[in-house]
């Protein structure tokens, strides 16, 4: 065995080109699995973190914790760490904007409570003592009061209370209490006296401020809005923060919050540690939250009570407790591990291909000698031990340097990404080397290379010396698959007719050309798909905001054009993009909807005897400007006169296998570009209008009303709208999925329909502009010094809302992601790419010697240059009709599977990877063949005959 080895090694250097090319292939094989499992661990770990900074790094919080009672949790067993955070009290806002939001709300924590809380510091410092203060961001940005780091304030901090005007509020409500919409209902449950929270709205006349303490603070630094964990978007307070543990009222009113870590082992058992906590009976807590069993409306009462009852109240951070709980899987890591999971055997199945193309390749370079040595008294197990031999010396070079790139490569991966993302981020991406995901790795590695020899092994051990010697099995003919069609030498002369022969002649060398790139493309298509695929998976859960400025402008007493607010909105500089909306609902009777979504409907918004579907849609009209952007978008030129109608929605649908409620993406309707729709809407009641029913003869047919039935309400009208098209592209403040129909329009085609008509269609009462600019905070500034000013001459109110920071977010979220998917894309692809080099190069240089044949006969090299190029456009033709079907028809098959474990969307076709991987394949090919042949010219065609090695 001493001499195979030593046989084998001389080979390997003997063959210089086709050892480094085979390295190259376990290299990269080995590099994907290493850089795929150290990028899943990164992002696992990653996105922990993220979670951490952006909610806290907490599992459960329990509100009304007194200071003796603090110990039962430090004494806990399941409670690795917690912080404590306690609510000091409200003070009244001078100046505040947010009417529903006029309050400051003080908390203290110490320096672990700055730590772990999640609080995303961007200007100076957290507090160090209790005479200093950190204020929220979006103090300015909301509630429009411009405080600086290093100003002093002084705050009249108290209790919020049920007013005693509150009852008498009520009471002189009468019936109307509950229905008028008023803040009574608010607290109708409350009586006077009773303390208000965070988690009670603003209640204008029905509270006030007691038992106030004046404090004077410095402010020494400025946080983002905190999240809603801390902060609930209805909260009636904007939180400042300063340093200590105990409040500065006498009654403690707000107590303290207790916010808990769990153990490994607690978070397993989070509803028996939590239960427990509570007071609660652990069986029934564990049974309503994990959503596992149905409960009888009975024990859903016991639980309610018993929640009642409970000494503290309850908060859990949902995000970092899915996360870190990976067992039951949920949501984005569920969908990350099967992504991994599939995307690994992608790779190895690639991988597997690639090598053992490499090595059949070097069998049928080496069939002679292995007959030879079979000649000599080799055995079948020494020769298939040697080609074992060969796969084993090739991976002790390729894996290792394989696992050490692909560390590298995600190490510099997620390098690039921080440099990327620091500017949006709040936390650096964690680089983190799993040990056991890397010795998975490296036994997929191994197993790669031992698949991809054992069947070149067992090839080579078959071969006898006579059919060695002889080279009679790689080259089969039959006479009827022999005829060359007319046409090729017509059109490419010899060169053509040499190359049809040659490619019937060598058919299985052919055939492995062509099936390693149908894998590659198949690969390339698939996994394009299924990263696509994932991050609108993710974009479905998380939702996507391509604004960062909202503005709503009500009219008083007149209306305001479109025209002025795009003014208003381009006279300041830094907008990239906007749009000026106003929604209106008009229903239809018995609309052309899709089965699923007509069902769907019926059973959802349709009382139980109706038989006529009346469906609701929202008619979003668009400024003229931005609608003709949006259509052109959207891939329609001739919109003149007509409406878009989007047909793509997502609905909530009850899995009865799981009993939860997953999204699922349907289309809506059948509608086609050219369809009518039917608008219906109630028109005035006004005594001129109902005695002049009757329409008008000149009405064309496009915009004539049609009166349908009359009522105490009002006249029952519809009017014909004409359809542009239907598409799934989306407006600008609109990008998030919704279940009810929309409909699209500019605002002169909506003016022109009901030009003549007196009639009220119900509708928002304010017009909305969304507008993405690059300085959101300057823009929110100057944009409402020009409000103000265009309010001395125009009646109206408004209101902006600044979402830059939850945009950032979003984007640097998304971002993520991307780098991640498409990161591992390009990779996927280089190996694909390093197989059809390998592939084609390998089999250009063993026909060197058929090469200089044809040439020592006479071929001339324009006539060998054809020959190429058919060989190239036959290879890439057949090998694209299989590769490209193959791919769709399986990234349809992973649709369907994704579809039936999770969330359920809609196959949109991966066009986009189709044309790459047909541009791809055919310039690489032709490149490839092209630059082998060019080579080729330049050897001497006697040396390269008599020549018995590469």
């Amino acid at each position: 065995m001493n001499l195979m080895k030593t046989l084998v090694y001389k080979n390997l250097r003997l063959n210089k080109k086709r050892t480094i090319v085979t390295i190259v292939g376990i290299i990269l094989a080995t590099a994907l699995l290493a850089a795929l499992t150290t990028l899943v661990s990164s992002f696992y770990y990653s996105m922990i973190k993220y979670e951490k900074s952006q909610r806290g790094d907490y599992h459960y919080s329990f509100s009304n914790v007194s200071t003796q009672e603090l110990k039962d949790f430090e004494n806990n067993r399941s409670i690795e760490s917690l912080f404590e955070i306690t609510g000091i009290g409200y003070s009244k806002l001078d100046g505040c904007k947010n009417e529903d939001k006029p309050y400051a709300y003080v908390e203290a924590t110490d320096e672990n409570g700055f730590k772990k809380a999640g609080f995303d510091l961007i200007e100076g410092r957290m507090a160090q003592n209790d005479n200093e203060i950190v204020i929220p961001r979006h103090l300015k940005t909301n509630g429009r009061i411009d405080y600086k780091v290093g100003d002093e304030i002084t705050l009249n901090i108290g209790v919020r209370r049920v007013s005693e005007s509150a009852l008498s509020d009520e009471e002189s409500n009468g019936d109307n209490a509950g229905t008028s919409g008023d803040d009574s209902t608010q607290y109708a449950e409350k009586q006077p006296g009773d303390i208000l929270g965070q988690d009670t709205p603003y209640l204008n006349d029905g509270e006030e401020l007691t038992d106030t303490v004046s404090k004077t603070y410095k402010i020494v630094g400025m946080i983002e809005r905190p999240n809603y964990g801390f902060e609930d978007y209805s909260a009636c307070g904007y939180t400042f923060i300063t340093y200590g543990k105990q409040g500065i009222t006498e009654n403690d009113a707000y107590g303290m919050t207790v916010y808990a870590r769990y153990t490994q082992k607690g978070l397993r058992n989070r509803y028996e540690v939590t239960a427990a906590i509570l007071g609660m009976d652990k069986e029934l807590f564990e049974g309503v939250n994990d959503g596992k069993m149905a409960f009888s409306s009975q024990q859903m009462d016991e639980y309610l009570k018993q929640l009642s009852n409970v000494k503290y109240g309850l908060g859990q951070n949902d995000s970092l407790i899915r996360y870190e709980c990976l067992y039951p899987m949920d949501g984005l890591f569920k969908a990350l591990f099967v992504i991994a999971a599939i995307v690994a055997f992608i790779i190895i199945l690639t991988s597997v291909y690639c090598i053992k193309n490499s090595f059949s390749i070097s069998i049928t370079e080496k069939i002679r000698q292995y007959g030879m040595l079979s000649s000599i008294g080799a055995t079948k197990r020494q020769i298939r031990k040697s080609v074992k031999t060969e796969a084993a010396m090739l991976g002790i070079v390729g894996i290792p340097i394989g696992i050490g790139s692909g560390v590298l490569a995600a190490y510099v991966l997620t390098k690039v990404a921080n440099i990327i993302l620091s500017e949006w981020l709040g936390a650096a991406l964690v680089f983190n080397i799993s040990v056991p995901a890397l010795v998975f790795a490296l036994l997929l590695a191994v197993i790669t290379i031992y698949f991809s020899a054992i069947g070149s092994a067992r090839k080579a051990a078959k071969v006898t010396p006579l059919e060695a010697i002889r080279n009679t099995n790689e080259i089969k003919l039959k006479a009827e698959k022999f005829k060359t069609p007319r046409f090729i030498g017509r059109i490419w002369g010899i060169g053509g007719i040499v190359s049809y022969k040659n490619i019937k002649r060598n058919n299985r060398k052919y055939r492995t050309t062509i099936v390693s790139i149908v894998i590659c493309s198949v690969t390339f298509i698939v996994t394009s798909y299924f990263m696509s695929m994932a991050y609108h998976l993710v974009e479905m859960s998380y939702g996507k905001k391509n604004y960062n400025i909202d503005v709503n402008v009500t009219p008083e007493g007149g209306e305001i054009s479109n025209d002025t607010i795009v003014d208003a909105i381009n006279s300041i500089s830094g907008v990239k993009d906007y749009d000026v909306t106003k929604t209106y609902y008009f229903d239809v009777d018995d609309p052309d909807m899709t089965k699923e979504y007509g069902d769907y409907y019926k059973e959802y918004y349709m009382a139980d005897n109706s038989k006529v579907v009346n469906a609701v849609f929202d008619i979003v009209v668009m400024d003229d400007d931005s609608f003709g952007a949006y259509s052109k978008n959207a891939g329609f030129d001739d919109t003149d006169g007509k409406a878009i109608l989007i047909n793509r929605g997502q609905i909530s649908v009850l899995n009865e296998e799981t009993n939860k409620y997953t999204d699922k993406e349907i289309r809506l309707f059948n509608y086609k570009a050219g369809d009518t729709i039917s608008l219906g809407y109630t028109a005035d009641t006004r005594e001129d209008e109902v005695q002049n029913t009757e329409p008008d003869e000149n009405d064309t047919d496009e915009t004539a009303a049609d009166l349908s039935e009359q009522s105490d309400e009002g006249i029952r009208k519809t009017v014909d709208v004409t359809l542009a098209g239907v598409t799934d592209e989306r407006p600008l403040g609109y990008e998030q999925s919704f279940s009810s129909p929309v409909m699209v329009m500019d605002q002169k085609k909506f003016d022109s329909l009901w030009k003549d008509r007196k009639c009220d269609y119900e509708g928002r009462p304010y017009k909305v502009a969304y507008v993405n600019v690059e300085d959101a905070d300057k823009y929110q500034d100057d944009l409402e010094t020009l409000m103000s000013d265009m309010q001395k001459t125009v009646s109206f109110s408004y209101n902006i809302t600044n979402y830059d920071a939850i945009m950032k977010n979003e984007k640097a979220f998304y971002m993520l992601i991307g780098i991640f998917a498409y990161g591992l894309i390009i990779v996927i692809s280089l190996i694909g790419i390093t197989n059809i080099i390998n592939t084609l190069g390998t089999g250009m240089e063993l026909r060197k010697r058929e090469f200089a044949t044809l040439r020592s006969i006479g071929m001339t090299d324009k006539q060998f240059a054809k020959m190429i190029r058919l060989e190239s456009l036959f290879i890439s033709v057949k090998a694209l009709i299989i590769g490209i079907p193959a791919g769709l028809i399986i990234s349809y098959i992973i649709c369907r599977i994704e579809n039936r474990l999770d969330t359920v969307i809609i196959y949109d076709p991966p066009t986009g990877a189709v044309c790459a991987c047909i541009i791809v394949v055919i310039l690489l090919i032709y490149a490839i063949m092209f630059l082998s042949m060019e080579k080729l010219k330049h050897n001497n065609i006697i040396d390269t005959i008599k020549n018995e090695n590469l």
